[in-house]
C-alpha cells in the first residue's frame, strides 16, 4: 500500500510541476522574453535541480526520505503561489530556482524509497507503476494548465497547483523499513554499461523534452497551426507527447522483457529524433499531434531505462536515483539553453528542434560506444 501511495504522490506532484511549466513560458513570452531568456529560465531551475539531486540522493540513503519529500512539496506550493502573481521576468527568474529545489528534494527521495522498500522481485512492478503515474501526472499538468489558462487565467491554474502540493505534503506516507535484497536476482554483468547508456539516453531525450516545454509556445505563437489558440494547442501538444510516454510505460509495466535490449533503446530514440526534425517541416495541427507520439515514446523508453538500471542493484538506491535525476536536470539545462541561444543566433525559431534531432543521433552513437567499451573490458 505504501508503495502505491508513493506512486500516486508522484502523479499529483508532477501535475502541479508541469502546470507551472506551462504558465512559466507563456507568461515569459507575454512579457517579451527572447528565446535565450526562455532557455535561461529553464536553466535557472534545472541547474539547481541537477546539483541538489546528487546530495539529496545520498542523504535519502541515510536520512528521512519522507521529510525530504514533504519539504519539496512545501517549496513547490510556495513557488506556485508566487507564480500566480508573477508580473515581470525578474520575478520569474527568482521563482524558478525554488521550483528546481523543490523537485530535487522530492524525486530522489521517492525513488530511493521505492528501490529500498520494493523487496525481492518487486522492483519491476514498483518502478513500472511509478513511471505510469508520474507520467500521467505530467500529461495532465500540460492538458489542464493549458485549458485553465485559456478559460480562467494563469493565477487559478497556480492556485490549484499550490493546493495540490499542500495535499501531497499532508498525506505523504512515512517511510517504511528497507527490505532485504539479498535474494533479488543478481545484477547482470552488463548492468554498468546499460546504466551508462540509460543515463546518456535520459540526458539527451529529456533535454529535448525541455526544448519543447521551453520554446515550443514561442514557435507556435509565430504561426499557430490551423488558427487555433496557441495556449490551448501548446497544452494539447505537450499533453499528447507525455500521454504517449504514459502509454509506453503502461506497455512496459507487466514484464521486464524490454530490458537489456539495445535495438529497442536505439530504435525508440531514432524515431523520436526523426519526429523532432519533422516538426520544423509542418504546421498542420493533425500531423503535429501525430509527431507527438514517437516523441513521447522515445522520452519514455529513455527514462524507463535510466531509472530501472539505477535501481536494479541491491544497494545505494538514493545515490543512483540522485545521479539519474541529476542527469535529467543537466540535459534540460544544456539543451534548453543551447536551443535558445541557437534560435536567437540564427534568427530562426526552428533551430532548437534541429539541435534536438542532432542531439538524439549523438546519444545513440555515444550509447553504442559505451556498450562496446564495456564489451572490450569484459573480454580482457
Amino acid at each position: 500500500m505504501r508503495l502505491r501511495l508513493y506512486c500516486f504522490a508522484g502523479l499529483v506532484f508532477d501535475w502541479l510541476v508541469y502546470a507551472a511549466w506551462v504558465v512559466i513560458p507563456v507568461t515569459a513570452t507575454g512579457l517579451g522574453a527572447s528565446s535565450t531568456q526562455l532557455g535561461l529560465l529553464q536553466t535557472a531551475s534545472t541547474l539547481v535541480y541537477a546539483l541538489n539531486c546528487l546530495w539529496v540522493g545520498r542523504m535519502a540513503d541515510r536520512a528521512s526520505k519522507s521529510l525530504l519529500a514533504r519539504s519539496g512539496c512545501v517549496l513547490a506550493a510556495l513557488a506556485c503561489l508566487a507564480l500566480s502573481r508573477a508580473d515581470s521576468l525578474g520575478l520569474l527568474f527568482l521563482i524558478v530556482p525554488v521550483l528546481g529545489l523543490a523537485n530535487s528534494l522530492f524525486w530522489p527521495s521517492v525513488e530511493s524509497a521505492l528501490g529500498s522498500e520494493s523487496g525481492p522481485k518487486g522492483l519491476e512492478k514498483a518502478v513500472g507503476l511509478f513511471n505510469v503515474l508520474w507520467s500521467a501526472g505530467k500529461s495532465l499538468g500540460f492538458f489542464l494548465a493549458g485549458w485553465m489558462m485559456q478559460a480562467l487565467g494563469a493565477a487559478y491554474a497556480m492556485y490549484a497547483a499550490a493546493a495540490s502540493a499542500a495535499a501531497v505534503a499532508l498525506f505523504y506516507p512515512n517511510a517504511g523499513p528497507s527490505r532485504s535484497h539479498e535474494d533479488r536476482e543478481p545484477a547482470r554483468a552488463e548492468l554498468s554499461a546499460y546504466r551508462t547508456m540509460g543515463y546518456i539516453a535520459n540526458f539527451f531525450l529529456h533535454g529535448v523534452g525541455a526544448v519543447l516545454a521551453t520554446h515550443y509556445f514561442k514557435y507556435l505563437s509565430a504561426a499557430v497551426p490551423g488558427g487555433t489558440s496557441p495556449k490551448a494547442f501548446f497544452g494539447l501538444f505537450l499533453g499528447v507527447v507525455f500521454g504517449a510516454q504514459t502509454l509506453l510505460f503502461w506497455a512496459l509495466l507487466p514484464h521486464a522483457r524490454w530490458t537489456y535490449r539495445r535495438d529497442l533503446l536505439y530504435g525508440s530514440q531514432l524515431l523520436a529524433g526523426a519526429a523532432c526534425f519533422t516538426l520544423t517541416l509542418t504546421r498542420d495541427p493533425g500531423l503535429t499531434l501525430v509527431l507527438a507520439l514517437p516523441l513521447g515514446a522515445g522520452f519514455g523508453f529513455a527514462y524507463a531505462s535510466s531509472i530501472y538500471y539505477s535501481l536494479h542493484g541491491p544497494y545505494d538506491h538514493g545515490k543512483f536515483s540522485g545521479i539519474h535525476e541529476a542527469v535529467v536536470g543537466l540535459g534540460n539545462f544544456v539543451l534548453a539553453l543551447g536551443g535558445g541561444l541557437l534560435a536567437d543566433g540564427l534568427g530562426d525559431l526552428r533551430a532548437p528542434y534541429w539541435l534536438g534531432a542532432g542531439a538524439i543521433l549523438a546519444a545513440v552513437l555515444l550509447e553504442e560506444a559505451a556498450f562496446r567499451r564495456c564489451a572490450r573490458a569484459q573480454e580482457t
